[in-house]
């Protein structure tokens, strides 16, 4: 991995998971789709990407308390979790990841007030012990812990997408 830093820091049309995908292909951004510029379309621009770079898409593992949160229908319906889909430390010691590293998302630091708003992520690197081994943002070097990381745990990452080799 090599830390690459986003360039555009703005609510809606950062360049983090870009920054985040060419520190982990090590490559340069220019060489990175901007994938929130494909606004619905991100996943498939992702999905091409990853392929054509010799690896797989396996999945996304979620966090069970942070998707609680916000399902507000959970009140009158259990809501049913694919434990194989669930953050645990037993669903990522499976992976190998990008040389022991993944994508994950975390509540933006900057753009999340209040647990009522509509949340922002934010793109982050971990690894397989859920350590926050770079974060794309050069103001959130010295972070002590992301929105919410006391409530939902795993250090505030809120989902973790699989990427492994081919």
């Amino acid at each position: 991995m090599i830390k690459v830093y986003q360039k555009i820091i703005d609510k809606g049309n950062g360049d983090c998971m870009q920054a985040v995908m060419a520190s982990l292909f090590e490559k340069r951004m220019e060489e990175i789709p901007h994938f929130i510029s494909f606004g619905k379309n991100w996943f498939s621009e992702f999905y091409k990407f990853i392929n054509d770079n010799g690896y797989k898409y396996d999945g996304t593992l979620n966090n069970k308390i942070y998707s609680k949160i916000l399902s507000p229908d959970s009140c009158f319906e259990i809501k049913k979790f694919h434990k194989a889909s669930i953050i645990r430390k037993s669903n990522l010691r499976k992976e190998s990841g990008i040389n022991g590293l993944f994508f994950a998302s975390v509540l933006s630091p900057k753009y999340t007030k209040s647990i009522l708003e509509k949340h922002t992520t934010h793109a982050v690197i971990i690894d397989k012990d859920f350590n926050i081994v770079h974060d794309p943002n050069p103001e959130y070097e010295n972070i002590l812990h992301y929105p919410l990381s006391d409530i939902i745990g795993y250090k505030g990452i809120i989902d973790i997408y699989l990427i492994n080799p081919k």
